[in-house]
């Protein structure tokens, strides 16, 4: 029998919306492995969406946007309200947790997650199951996409933006520098690079890192070795100690740390968009996510910056940051059938994935959407858009998107479990110990998998 549309009587009538506690604490039983469905019929009148992100309400009015601009008609019908949940992802899982933990009172049409958290509320059962509405997308989409958006074979969130690796570096101080990227192939020579631009350069360095390794470039470095998880369900146990893949992370860490490679500058902190002003910072080892964030530190830097693939660390360059974002509709979202004709039409229609990538510079991973990108012009300015992202080939050069389809190829991430916001938060922890010196590699990799299994556990049992 197909399944009857969720509406919100319906929804309470299932008993669906006992406390949201209980199905977090719940290891088994089909609300570990299935998520609720829904049906998606027509929107009949006007539906307010609210929708939660992190950090600025920009990815929210850039959806609406394409949505307007991919089905007007039924635009009209649906509008849209930001809330800002916190800084950062980790921020807006606590307010979902919250929110599930109260009952649901509240309860946004659509969250913005990261792949990490994922797992944590599709293996609960409190992510409504999208499998059988995203199934006209799917053949439409690179398959990355399709699985950063699954778990345990059900869909259960729309794809937003891959966060693959690419290099962004400054071609011009390069160049004065005698560096060629295409050489640069593996960490090794990309050390040596760096030693080359500062001789070259004294003031200007090929990395920053100062007091803490980001996440990013951490989780970036580990996926180059994938499949790769913190924990090995099948021999029931953490694994920091023995895959290569996390001691591959400090050795990287060790050799970019040094003080003629990295600018002595922390990732977000006030000192690193003046860094890339002044060319202090020459090069960055990172995500695609940056080209919304480097046109705005300096726009008047536009046709200096070029992209290119990451090195390799080890024998790979594929990987990610956490694989990507992706917006997910709670199983106690008020407008669930609504929330769902504004995603997938902004992000999985053809129209909508070109919206995007002219109005935010998303990278379309819809294949009908990628086709045209070749032969794109560059859009018009947004007149009094909040925060314009210029196309990006006038910023980084005409392989900007062949770098980062390229890129998108090779999309893996770490497997999280439901305990991964805590894993992550453990693994930063003995990090940032490790870059200030306070330990070395085996007694970082130790205490990590100690910490792990006593403060952890079994991560699938929460």
């Amino acid at each position: 029998m197909a399944p009857l549309p969720l509406n919100r009587r319906r929804f309470l009538q299932s008993g669906m919306a006992a406390s949201a506690t209980a199905l977090l604490a719940a290891p088994g039983g089909p609300a570990a492995t299935r998520s609720t469905a829904f049906a998606a019929p027509a929107v009949q009148e006007t539906t307010n969406l609210r929708v939660m992100v992190w950090g600025r309400p920009d990815t929210v009015n850039w959806a609406y946007q394409a949505f307007q601009r991919a089905a007007p008609d039924a635009a009209r019908g649906i509008t849209v309200e930001p809330v800002v949940g916190g800084p950062g992802d980790q921020e807006v899982a606590e307010q979902f947790r919250l929110l599930l933990s109260a009952g649901g009172q509240d309860m946004p049409d659509v969250i913005r997650l990261n792949r990490t958290q994922v797992p944590e509320f599709a293996a609960a059962g409190v992510l409504a199951d999208l499998t059988d509405l995203i199934a006209p997308y799917r053949e439409d989409m690179i398959e990355n996409a399709l699985q950063l958006a699954s778990f345990d074979d059900r869909v259960v969130a729309i794809p937003t933006q891959l966060k693959s690796k690419v290099w962004y570096y400054r071609a011009d101080l390069f160049e004065e520098a005698g560096i060629d990227p295409a050489a640069v192939t593996d960490i090794d020579a990309f050390v040596e690079a760096g030693r080359t631009l500062n001789e070259a350069l004294p003031e200007s360095f090929i990395s920053s890192m100062r007091a803490e390794a980001p996440g990013y470039l951490q989780q970036s470095i580990v996926t180059s070795f994938s499949p790769i998880a913190f924990y090995d369900r099948e021999a029931g146990q953490f694994q920091v100690t023995t895959h290569p893949g996390f001691r591959a992370n400090y050795e990287t860490l060790d050799k970019l740390r040094a003080p003629e490679i990295s600018a002595p500058v922390d990732a977000f902190t006030p000192d690193w968009a003046p860094a890339f002003g002044d060319g202090t910072i020459a090069s960055v080892l990172i995500n695609e996510w940056m080209t919304g964030f480097l046109p705005l530190y300096v726009p008047e830097q536009a046709g200096l910056w070029k992209v290119h693939a990451w090195p390799n660390v080890g024998d790979s360059n594929e990987g990610s940051d956490a694989g990507g974002a992706v917006w997910v509709i709670p199983a106690q979202a008020p407008n669930p059938e609504a929330a769902f004709e504004f995603l997938a039409t902004a992000n999985l229609s053809t129209e909508g994935s070109l919206a995007l990538l002219e109005i935010g510079g998303l990278t379309p991973f819809v294949t009908s959407a990628r086709e045209q990108v070749p032969s794109m012009p560059a859009p018009e300015p947004a007149v009094g858009a909040e925060n314009p992202i210029p196309w990006p080939p006038d910023f980084f050069g005409e392989e900007y998107f062949p770098v980062v389809f390229d890129a998108e190829e090779r999309l893996t991430w770490i497997d999280f479990d439901p305990s991964a916001p805590r894993e992550l938060s453990l693994w930063f922890e003995w990090s940032e110990r490790f870059v200030a010196g306070q330990q070395g590699i085996d007694e970082t990799l130790e205490g990590l998998q100690a910490d792990l299994e006593s403060q952890i556990g079994d991560p699938w049992q929460v």
